[in-house]
């Protein structure tokens, strides 16, 4: 029997495990890649002996014996040399005021209670909330078999009494007007965000499972296709893929931008969902209910406009993080901010020549914005321009004489990340943002028209660099039971 053939579009974190675990159960594979890079938008850039990062900000499964852990090590990206900052963000007001969120957590409820006495209630509250997620990570729920779903049965009244405020509502229990104010930005700065997945992420840093690998996400993502190669998979660069060729009622092959056309067994893609859908596959096979999933464009990108800096300056004793408030509203771009959260690459010295530092400034920022000022170069570069400008007051005034220090200066707006990893506007559905459930289980998209194809990614469902691996590794087994082949491991 001849070995069977799956190809899959794109080397991002989906791709590249989908492509491991295929290879680990005797299927030939081959990835086709636009770019001459992997990693899709786990990446990071290098600038005059500076690297600036686009993607990790916390990676889950750091912590030895962990099934995310295992994952990892299967997909030859553990182990690794990893920092843990003893922070995972400090908010600061422009009167001084500090509230620092120290991830160990007997030290941060001293510094809550020491500097918020009259949130004592509230206060011990929230920390007995962080210590009881310890034992129980969200993001491995993905990862474990389905008997051993059991041991999270104790923790579904602590899921149903704590997760579903967001942080904004809870930071509204807080008497003190610095901390109401500051509590909801903890976490990455979303005030919207599920409460239960700020709990879970300040437990897991507080065990040493979350993390930021040395050196960032490009070498991260390297491990992870040198594994794939040393098992016999073989990555296509620069690679563009026009259509997904069909047989039937299922995926039969692929057609690349130069015409060739490569036959296969099974496609799996981790081109975006959207354009994996109106763009590679024919609109009849696209169902209603997956088309009511991608129904609604969002010219909101979150994080969409990154700033970064290289600063001949040492910054590894300060905060991995800060959300800097500000005593008047500052514009930055197409967006008016009363806050501005700063990352700060200190703690990981391989980032930035010896006694130098990177600072990172990610903000959400309208894709149309950025589409309409590129019809004109010059007004583009310049909105750049005044975009760096306006981030760098705003850190003169906490880290006095840095405009001076300032090396390099990086603008990457949401159509750097389309030209280099072809990811452009999102889509969601017509209801709202995609359920977290959905994101915890990272489930690959598939099409009940459409037989022999799977779709993983970050904009398929997948949660963080984890979910997106686990999404590779479900849609190998899904195929696996499709061809007739046991799926091992």
């Amino acid at each position: 029997m001849a070995q069977q053939t799956i190809a899959i579009i794109g080397a991002g974190i989906g791709g590249l495990a989908a492509g491991c675990y295929a290879q680990r159960n005797g299927l030939k594979t081959q990835i086709f890649e636009s770019h001459s890079l992997p990693g899709g938008l786990c990446t990071s850039w290098k600038r005059n002996g500076y690297t600036f990062d686009g993607s990790v900000h916390h990676l889950a499964g750091c912590r030895e014996g962990g099934p995310i852990y295992q994952m990892w090590e299967e997909l030859g990206a553990m182990p690794r040399e990893c920092v843990f900052p003893d922070r995972l963000t400090q908010v600061e007001s422009p009167q001084g005021e500090v509230f620092c969120v120290f991830v160990d957590i007997d030290r941060l409820e001293q510094h809550m209670l020491e500097s918020f006495p009259q949130d004592r209630r509230e206060i011990l509250n929230y920390t007995k909330a962080v210590r009881a997620f310890r034992k129980y990570d969200l993001l491995e729920v993905s990862v474990r078999r389905r008997i051993e779903l059991l041991r999270y049965l104790p923790a579904v009244p602590l899921f149903a009494r704590r997760g579903f405020p967001t942080m904004a509502s809870v930071g509204a229990r807080f008497k003190n007007p610095f901390l109401r104010q500051a509590f909801p930005t903890i976490q990455y700065d979303w005030p919207e965000l599920p409460a239960m997945l700020h709990l879970n992420m300040l437990a897991q840093c507080s065990r040493n499972n979350y993390g930021f690998p040395t050196g960032g996400s490009l070498p991260f993502a390297q491990s992870i296709a040198t594994r794939y190669q040393e098992l016999g998979g073989t990555i296509t660069y620069g690679s563009r893929v026009t259509k997904i060729l069909t047989k039937g009622n299922r995926a039969a092959g692929l057609r690349l931008e130069d015409g060739t056309e490569f036959l296969v067994d099974a496609v799996i893609s981790n081109a975006s969902a959207p354009s994996t859908l109106y763009q590679l596959l024919d609109e009849q096979l696209v169902d209603p209910k997956t088309r009511k999933r991608f129904a609604v464009p969002d010219d909101s990108m979150v994080m969409g406009l990154q700033i970064s800096l290289g600063v001949a300056r040492d910054l590894s004793n300060e905060p991995q993080a800060l959300v800097l408030l500000q005593d008047k509203p500052v514009r930055i771009a197409d967006q008016t901010l009363e806050r501005v959260p700063v990352e700060l690459y200190g703690f990981d010295s391989t980032l930035a020549p010896n006694g130098k530092s990177m600072i990172k400034v990610a903000l959400s920022t309208s894709y149309a914005h950025w589409k309409v000022l590129a019809e004109q170069r010059s007004r583009y570069e310049a909105e750049k321009a005044r975009a760096a400008e306006a981030v760098i007051d705003v850190l003169e005034k906490r880290f006095e004489g840095i405009r001076e220090q300032i090396e390099v200066i990086d603008v990457a707006t949401p159509l750097t990340t389309e030209r280099y990893t072809a990811n452009g506007m999102n889509y969601g559905p017509e209801s709202g943002n995609p359920p977290m459930l959905a994101m915890m289980l990272s489930k690959p998209l598939t099409l009940p028209n459409l037989q022999r194809l799977q779709i993983v990614g970050q904009s398929a469902g997948g949660g963080g660099l984890n979910g997106c691996a686990v999404m590779g590794k479900k849609a190998v087994h899904s195929l696996c039971k499709e061809l007739g082949i046991r799926f091992g491991s």
